[in-house]
């Protein structure tokens, strides 16, 4: 059967755009008032953010003219259960104990979901990889979220995320600070591609998988032709290839790399990108077809 490539990434019409979906204020467990909040990430450079409180929407239209920057609503779903976020929704989502139900109202509300940190606490475990694999409907996991670097568990969940990708799950990987306090401030981003400095080309982007998480590293291009994907990051000591079940199928001591696919992968190929001490870079998944 022939092998077919499927890319989420757009080759023109698009300006990348980085941001933070996670980010707490004052108005729950934050150390800074949203202006304040705002400010710091204005400071960074960011181009669109989203204030994303425990259990309480914060309402960008109050703020949005004190900034250059793209404010998305968003709310943090904290009690009751393991944490999501809700992502351009309109109302607080209530924090029902079955999260089935949660995912459920951000998505009537047009919106989409994200689990936080799925390896945070003691047992690495705050998400149970069960309860991910039976939820339907979320756009995707935070692949690192950079509050857990001060708490117990890993701030990584590539593992989690090869499982869900390896038993059929489509899901996007972000990268988020998870901002409460100063030290929190650009530790984890993600980067679109985005027709407009707009809400929708923004949320959009971030739902079909137009863009990339980082720590540090950039990505200039992703370019998948025919059965090749190559891969430019400029800032890059060393790029990594990564099939099925979390299997290396490609190491590189560059900042560009080329991987010729011949199917025996599995059903995708993401891609790491490392850079200097623990900066690092993540594509989401290139789906391989053989039907």
């Amino acid at each position: 059967m022939p092998l077919t490539l499927q890319s989420s990434y757009l080759t023109s019409g698009f300006t990348w755009l980085r941001g933070n979906l996670h980010a707490h204020t004052n108005f729950t467990d934050g150390a800074f008032s949203p202006e304040e909040v705002i400010a710091l990430y204005e400071k960074q450079g960011y181009d669109f953010l989203a204030i994303s409180d425990h259990d309480k929407l914060v309402p960008p239209t109050e703020y949005q003219s004190l900034t250059q920057m793209v404010l998305i609503p968003a709310d943090e779903v904290t009690a009751n259960g393991p944490h999501l976020l809700g992502v351009q929704i309109k109302e607080v989502i209530e924090p029902a104990t079955n999260r089935q139900q949660a995912v459920d109202a951000i998505t009537t509300q047009g919106g989409f979901a994200i689990l936080n940190h799925p390896n945070w606490r003691q047992e690495f475990n705050h998400w149970p990889q069960e309860l991910m694999q039976s939820l339907n409907g979320y756009g995707g996991i935070e692949i690192y979220n950079g509050v857990i670097e001060r708490e117990p568990g890993s701030s990584l969940a590539l593992d989690r995320w090869d499982r869900l990708l390896s038993s059929g799950r489509r899901v996007w990987g972000y990268a988020h600070d998870d901002f409460h306090a100063a030290i929190d401030l650009a530790r984890g981003w993600n980067v679109v591609q985005a027709a407009e400095r707009s809400v929708w080309a923004i949320c959009n982007a971030l739902r079909q998988g137009q863009f990339y998480a980082s720590t540090g590293v950039e990505i200039t291009q992703v370019q998948v032709a025919g059965n090749s994907i190559a891969i430019t990051a400029p800032d890059a000591q060393r790029i990594r290839f990564v099939g099925e079940w979390g299997k290396e199928i490609l190491y590189a001591n560059e900042n560009y790399a080329h991987y010729e696919v011949t199917g025996a992968e599995g059903s995708y190929i993401r891609v790491e990108c490392y850079g200097a001490g623990i900066k690092a870079a993540w594509t989401q998944p290139i789906y391989l077809n053989t039907e």
